[in-house]
């Protein structure tokens, strides 16, 4: 497997950032799903269509080859045990709006300290500068706001529901591929192991 050996921590939801760490999970890394401890975890294991057991079908998808670890990073305790496993991890994963990892404690500055080798990559619908970033967005408004939801207006000229989340697909491939290439960068004497990743530029 390419990626045996790979650490990953991932505190994304819903689908841009588990569906490049399932990515990474089917090619062998060791992928743990960093949910919160709020009595719900990953918002996708209550939606939609569910197996017999009662997993939802979402989440079977993009948990699968995981692991899975509760965490309350408000809680200094768990903080600080967090901390530990981003001292061992190679690449971290996250999916908040601009500023929440800084107020959280673990962002690119505070898990570079601990880990001066990790590579961060933060995946968000605007980015991490200009006059969006601070408007929270799924799939279906960066596909209306990037033009591609306007190719699927019905025979009517009415829009109609995108049948692919290409917004989060196209977002979680660079960030793939961002991720893959940033170990060739460490030769450069002023390289950063930080991706800021937004599904509008990405789409």
């Amino acid at each position: 497997m390419k990626l045996e050996g790979v650490r990953v921590l991932d505190l994304s939801q819903f689908l841009p950032g588990p569906h490049l760490t399932m990515m990474m999970a089917d090619h062998g890394a060791d992928v743990v799903m960093v949910e919160p401890d709020n009595g719900i975890g990953e918002p996708t294991r209550h939606m939609g269509e569910t197996y017999a057991d009662g997993t939802s079908v979402w989440f079977a998808n993009i948990a699968r080859g995981k692991r899975s670890l509760k965490v309350n990073l408000k809680d200094k305790g768990q903080h600080a045990e967090f901390m530990k496993l981003a001292q061992q991890a190679d690449v971290m994963i996250e999916a908040f709006r601009p500023g929440v990892v800084k107020r959280l404690g673990v962002d690119y500055d505070a898990i570079k300290a601990v880990n001066p080798g990790i590579i961060y990559c933060s995946i968000t619908a605007f980015g991490q500068a200009g006059r969006y970033r601070d408007k929270p967005a799924h799939d279906l408004v960066v596909q209306a706001m990037a033009g591609t939801a306007n190719l699927t207006r019905g025979m009517d000229g009415a829009p109609a529901l995108t049948p692919m989340p290409s917004a989060d697909f196209a977002a979680s491939s660079h960030a793939l591929s961002g991720i893959l290439l940033a170990p060739y960068r460490r030769a450069h004497p002023n390289a950063e192991g930080y991706l800021d990743i937004s599904m509008y530029r990405s789409l």
